[in-house]
């Protein structure tokens, strides 16, 4: 058994029901929550209990490269059966100062957190998404088992309301017309007013109403059933919006945006390679991660949210001085993980290095601290950063 697999869970069930309309319920102890058609996909969205997130303090880092980290009990999710397909994303809602990892271990899911000191702890209406597919060939009557730790909870609707208890009857009427919002392009990032904003997913009919929290839009055009697209009317920070699409015969969909960037491949390292970086919504030109001493490995995840492409170069330095460098070309909206061996082959950092960054166009950047033993990647955010 994993080291994953020894932690402690709280089970529920969720069950895949057959319905009038060809779709799929996500239930939680026999409460409906979203009625999905296949090949949809599930936005799970855990509300967290009492989050003791990883605080690093990051201004002695320069000083001690040791980091002081507070290590909570991870989050985990043993994700449905393969009906359901593979994980699409994973993104924390209402902390943008919040960075994350989330490391796939086979059907589990284990998500860490990371607060800068300035906003200890996750906000109370903090929330994880996990973006979940659904196979277009999931048989009817499937029924798969969804296991969350003690730190979540679970039963919301996609609004963050208690889910409806399934009295007999009720599971036709709700599911009348499944709809599912599978993605939002771009997704995240800052957009200016007049910036086009595509909703994509399945069962949105002519005249369908599409609202994006706290955004005023200056149009709205039904493409097809698969398509909305809007026009937005002013400045918008984009990642964590709630969007909503309401069709005339009341059926819809719920889904909170975020940058699904594109992979320039995945690292060589395994672990590094299971691990999805969940970063801080701000975008940086420079930053500075202190070489940590414990874990087996260090990476660094990097993410363009913008419209234009960066080059970002890493510096190793010891004692002050350059001992290795290495650039990355970051085309718009795309991510990557490297780990230090992979930008620096034959270079092993000596303790109280530093690895300096700097960006063309400001970008995401994580550190992410890997052990081996345990399969964990513990998210780092930089001791110095600059906008």
């Amino acid at each position: 058994m994993s080291p994953i697999g020894r932690r402690s869970r709280v089970r529920f069930v969720a069950a895949v029901f057959a319905l009038a309309v060809p779709s799929i319920a996500l239930a939680v102890d026999g409460i409906i929550c979203l009625p999905v058609p296949p090949g949809g996909s599930i936005q799970l969205k855990v509300r967290i209990h009492d989050p003791t997130p990883i605080i690093i303090d990051p201004t002695p880092i320069i000083v001690d490269p040791t980091p002081i980290i507070v290590d909570p009990t991870p989050i985990i999710v043993d994700l449905p059966g393969p009906d359901f397909g593979a994980v699409q994303g994973v993104t924390l809602l209402g902390a943008p100062n919040t960075a994350g990892t989330a490391v796939i271990d086979g059907n589990s899911l284990v998500i860490r957190t990371v607060s800068p000191p300035a906003t200890p702890g996750l906000s109370s209406d903090a929330m994880i998404a996990v973006t979940i597919a659904v196979s277009d060939q999931a048989p009817v009557g499937t029924t798969a088992s969804l296991t969350l730790d003690g730190a979540a909870s679970s039963g919301l609707d996609p609004l963050g309301n208690s889910c409806m208890p399934n009295p007999i009857g009720l599971v036709g009427s709700v599911a009348t017309g499944a709809v599912s919002t599978t993605d939002v392009l771009p997704g995240g990032g800052f957009l200016p007013a007049g910036s086009l904003v595509a909703v994509v997913g399945i069962g949105f009919q002519p005249g369908a109403q599409l609202l994006i929290d706290g955004v005023s839009l200056a149009s709205t055009s039904w493409v097809d059933s698969s398509r909305i697209e809007v026009v937005t009317a002013v400045d918008t920070q984009l990642d964590g919006r709630m969007v909503s699409v309401t069709n005339p015969d009341l059926t819809g969909a719920t889904y909170f945006s975020y940058l699904r960037a594109t992979d320039f491949g995945k690292s060589a390292r395994p672990l590094l390679a299971a691990t999805e970086a969940i970063f801080p919504v701000q975008p940086l030109s420079s930053a500075v991660f202190a070489a940590t001493t414990s874990g087996t490995f260090f990476g660094l995840a990097l993410q363009n949210p913008e419209p234009a492409d960066s080059i970002v170069s890493v510096d190793l330095l010891d004692a002050g001085s350059v001992v290795a460098s290495a650039s990355l070309a970051l085309s718009a909206r795309t991510k990557v993980s490297r780990e230090v061996s992979e930008l620096f082959p034959g270079v092993i950092p000596s303790a109280g290095s530093v690895f300096a960054l700097t960006a063309t166009v400001p970008v995401q950047m994580l550190g992410l601290s890997g052990n081996e033993s345990d399969s964990s990647v513990t998210p780092v955010l930089p001791a110095l950063a600059s906008p």
